[in-house]
C-alpha cells in the first residue's frame, strides 16, 4: 500500500478516530442504556463513535489522488513550549495568585511563542483578558475562584 497523499489529512483523521475511540470506550463503563432511557454513557458513546466516524473518512480522504499531495511540516518545538508552559503556569497560579495576576501571565508568557505580537499589544490584550475572564467567570458566573493572591484580602 503506497503512503498516504494528505498527510495532514491522515494525521488528523488518525488523531479522531483514536480520541473517538478511547471517548466510546471510557463512555461504553458508564452504561448506555436505551434511547428510551438513556444512560450516563449514551451521549458520550455516539459522540465518540461520531468523530472516530469522522476520523475514518478523513483517513480514508488523504489517499485521494483528484488532491494535490501535502506533507506535514516539522513541528515548531518553541511555539509548543510556549504555549504548554503558560498553561502550566497558568494552573500553578491560578489558586496561589488569582485569575487576574494568572490571565495576565497566561497571555504574556503565551505571547512569546510568535513573533507577530509585540510588547505593548501583549500587555494590553493580558489587560482586556484578565478584565473579561473575572467579569464573565467570577461575577457572571459565580465561579469559586480567587480574583486576586490570598495575601491582598
Amino acid at each position: 500500500m503506497s503512503a498516504p497523499r494528505q498527510q495532514i489529512d491522515f494525521t488528523v483523521g488518525l488523531l479522531y478516530l483514536l480520541l473517538g475511540a478511547a471517548f466510546a470506550w471510557g463512555a461504553y463503563g458508564y452504561g448506555l442504556g436505551t434511547p428510551a432511557g438513556m444512560g450516563a454513557g449514551f451521549f458520550p458513546f455516539w459522540l465518540g463513535i461520531g468523530l472516530g466516524g469522522l476520523g475514518v473518512g478523513a483517513i480514508v480522504r488523504a489517499w485521494a489522488r483528484h488532491r494535490p499531495a501535502q506533507h506535514l511540516e516539522r513541528w515548531a518545538w518553541k511555539p509548543l513550549c510556549w504555549v504548554l508552559g503558560a498553561l502550566g503556569l497558568f494552573a500553578f497560579l491560578l489558586p496561589h495568585a488569582g485569575l487576574v495576576i494568572a490571565s495576565i501571565v497566561l497571555v504574556l508568557v503565551s505571547s512569546q511563542a510568535s513573533d507577530q505580537f509585540s510588547w505593548r499589544g501583549s500587555v494590553s490584550s493580558a489587560a482586556v483578558i484578565s478584565v473579561f475572564c473575572a467579569l464573565v467567570f467570577v461575577v457572571g458566573l459565580g465561579l469559586p475562584m480567587p480574583l486576586w493572591p490570598t495575601f491582598f484580602g
